[in-house]
C-alpha cells in the first residue's frame, strides 16, 4: 500500500506501532527489534516523537503515559522479567530528532530534494515479543482493563499536520473482535482528546515543518484481496472508494477523508 502514496521525505509518514500496553492505566508504546544492528528510521523517530510530545503534556487523560520503549529481543527464550527490564532501561518521554535527520526531511516548501520510500517490515517479520506474551499468557483481557494490541498504521502528513489512526483488512477478512474493537476505541478517544489538548496548547508540532499535529480520525481500510493493485473491491469505513480516490484522501493535505469518519 504504501508505494502508491507520498513518500515519507514528501510530507507522509506511515508507521505501524508494534505493541500498544496498558496495563493498571498505565500506557506504553513499544517498537521491537530483532536484530541488535536495527536501526530506528525517521519515519519512527517522528511518529514515536508525535506520540511522546502529545502524550506528555495531556492534563485530562485518564491513563499515564508511560512513554515510548524501543527494544531489541533474539531470543524466544527471554523470560518476561528480562521483558520487563529491557522496557524499563529503555523507556523514554521524551523523543529526539538528530539535526543529520532533520536535514534530510522536507520543510514543506518549493520541492521535495529527496524522494525515496522505505517500506515499513513490522508485518513481514515474526514478533519474538508476542510469543513470549504468549507463552507467559499475557494477552488482552477488557475485562480486567488489560491491553496488549498493535496499532496497524498511523498515517501523518507532517506538512499539515493531520494524522489518523487507520486498521487495515485484507482478503474479506473484514471482522474486527469485540476486544479489538474495544482497544480501537480507546486509542481513538485518546487520539481526540490528545489533539483537541493540542489545538490549545500548539505544543506538539512536527520539528521540521512546524506544523500542529492534529487527529482527524480512527478509519477502517479493507481490501477484496492483498493491496490496492490487486483487489477489486476497496472499503473505506465501509464505503466502497476507487484507488485513486483512496490514494488522495490518505496523502492527507486536506480533511478530505473526514467525510468518511464514523460510518
Amino acid at each position: 500500500m504504501r508505494t502508491n502514496l507520498k513518500d515519507a521525505y514528501s510530507g507522509l509518514i506511515t508507521q505501524d506501532v508494534d505493541f500498544v500496553i496498558i496495563i493498571d492505566k498505565r500506557i506504553y508504546f513499544i517498537e521491537e527489534k530483532n536484530r541488535s544492528n536495527a536501526r530506528i528510521g525517521p519515519a519512527q523517530k517522528v511518529i514515536y516523537k508525535m506520540i511522546c510530545d502529545l502524550f506528555k503534556n495531556s492534563k485530562n487523560l485518564d491513563y499515564e503515559f508511560e512513554g515510548v520503549a524501543i527494544i531489541n529481543i533474539e531470543n524466544e527464550q527471554t523470560s518476561l522479567n528480562e521483558v520487563k527490564k529491557l522496557i524499563n532501561e529503555s523507556i523514554r518521554k521524551e523523543i529526539e530528532i538528530e539535526n543529520e535527520i532533520l536535514n534530510k526531511l522536507w520543510d514543506c516548501r518549493g520541492r521535495p530534494f529527496i524522494r525515496k520510500t522505505e517500506v515499513e517490515r513490522s508485518g513481514y517479520r515474526t514478533s519474538i515479543l508476542e510469543k513470549i506474551f504468549w507463552n507467559n499468557k499475557i494477552y488482552t483481557r477488557t475485562k480486567d482493563n488489560i491491553y496488549i494490541e498493535r496499532i496497524h498504521w498511523l498515517f501523518l502528513n507532517y506538512c499539515t499536520g493531520y494524522f489518523i489512526f487507520l486498521e487495515e483488512q485484507t482478503c474479506g477478512n473484514f471482522n474486527i473482535s469485540d476486544d479489538r474493537r474495544r482497544f480501537i476505541k480507546l486509542i481513538d478517544d485518546m487520539f481526540s482528546r490528545l489533539s483537541e489538548e493540542n489545538e490549545r496548547s500548539l505544543y506538539a508540532r512536527n520539528p521540521k515543518s512546524g506544523a500542529v499535529y492534529k487527529y482527524i480520525g480512527y478509519y477502517e481500510l479493507a481490501f477484496s484481496r492483498t493491496n490496492p493493485d490487486n483487489s477489486n473491491k476497496i472499503y473505506l469505513n465501509g464505503k466502497e472508494i476507487t484507488r485513486e480516490k483512496l490514494v488522495s484522501l490518505l496523502n492527507l493535505d486536506s480533511v478530505d477523508i473526514v467525510e468518511y469518519r464514523g460510518k
